[in-house]
């Protein structure tokens, strides 16, 4: 096959996350509730690999129409900056040996794909803003690993590539644990769980949703776009530095929030929306207490101006900024508010549709 697709959902966190981070799920194990989404009824990630004639390397970055050529190795072995739009790509390449990682700086590259039998174009788009707390980083970096690999028809397993993504990650220097790409290249809502030491191997519990429970969480399920936006980088270090500094505060919250997505789980089970809600907002006043940054008197005012149409919402991934996750009190309650948020606040502040994709990768 000479060119090869992959698409993937986004991923929200319901419930537990930061306790898939090293080093607490070394210590303690990981326990997370979260889903993979589609979004406007698209898979909103995308990685492409096509084989080329001529021996050249071709990027592009589809999202703001960006492409480079790299000529010689150093120009793809210069991978560990996260601030380079092209750093997942070029750490992919080098991990798995299209630009080993021991080439000279000066090599060309025409020589380095000489195995191929001609050059390469690796293209990526991510329809969604940048700091969305919705795992597209790891996530797409799945994507690239998923597509290289059906290029070159080596098969990768499942448990196989969330490592791969955790070795990309380390790789370009963002570091992170292993719930983003469960979450979004694994279909449906699941509660995800380790246990303490290495390797970490994910326990992944799908939530069964028959027909009736998925229109019901689908209906309710609102992804609000904040209009803010937060880069965390460093986040992970202060959070993690105050788990290992064994603050009392933040051991106790790490394990309240495992706690929390275990009841979220049971909760939806039981398709006892109104307890579910109580837990999701119940686990933002814990993220707050975690990082007094996720919020700002903006969102605060977001999320207030939402509370008569909701059953409870907090910021996911990170927070800061990017989208809030929110459990509407019925399908009029949902419409409203989005009815009630278009009139208060400008773009591109707006309910992003999505709903549970049963299925987080595709292939073509």
């Amino acid at each position: 096959c000479t060119t090869v697709t992959v698409h993937t959902s986004a991923r929200i966190d319901f419930g537990g996350g930061w306790t898939d981070t090293p080093p607490y799920s070394l210590e303690r194990g990981g326990t997370v509730l979260n889903a993979a989404v589609t979004l406007g009824g698209k898979y909103p990630i995308m990685a492409q690999a096509e084989l080329l004639d001529e021996s050249v390397l071709v990027l592009d970055c589809r999202d703001i129409e960006a492409t480079i050529e790299p000529r010689f190795a150093a120009q793809v072995l210069n991978y560990a900056n996260p601030g380079d739009l092209f750093a997942l790509a070029k750490a992919a390449l080098v991990y798995l040996g299209f630009i080993p990682a021991d080439s000279a700086p000066d090599v060309p590259i025409a020589d380095l794909l000489r195995p191929l039998g001609g050059g390469l174009r690796l293209s990526t788009s991510t329809s969604i803003p940048q700091g969305s707390g919705l795992g597209t980083s790891s996530i797409l970096a799945g994507a690239i690993l998923q597509c290289l690999a059906n290029l070159c028809g080596q098969p990768v397993e499942q448990a196989q590539l969330f490592d791969q993504v955790l070795c990309l990650e380390q790789m370009i220097t963002t570091g992170g644990g292993w719930q983003d790409q469960v979450g979004g290249l694994v279909g449906g809502v699941k509660l995800v769980t380790t246990q303490p030491g290495l390797p970490q191997v994910a326990h992944i519990q799908p939530v069964p949703l028959s027909a009736t429970l998925r229109d019901m969480l689908n209906t309710r399920l609102l992804l609000i776009y904040t209009g803010q936006r937060r880069l965390a980088k460093g986040l992970l270090r202060t959070i993690m530095g105050r788990y290992m500094a064994r603050e009392p505060e933040m051991v106790s919250l790490l394990a309240e929030i495992a706690t929390l997505a275990q009841e979220m789980h049971k909760a939806l089970l039981a398709a006892d929306w109104a307890s579910l809600g109580e837990l999701v907002a119940a686990h933002w006043e814990s993220n707050k207490r975690m990082d007094p940054g996720c919020t700002n008197p903006y969102i605060d005012d977001l999320l207030a101006f939402c509370q008569p149409y909701i059953l409870g919402a907090k910021l996911s991934g990170a927070g800061g900024g990017g989208f809030a996750i929110a459990l509407a009190h019925d399908l009029a309650a949902a419409r409203e508010l989005e009815r009630q948020l278009q009139a208060r606040y400008p773009q591109p502040v707006r309910v992003w549709p999505c709903a549970v994709a049963d299925r987080g990768m595709v292939s073509a």
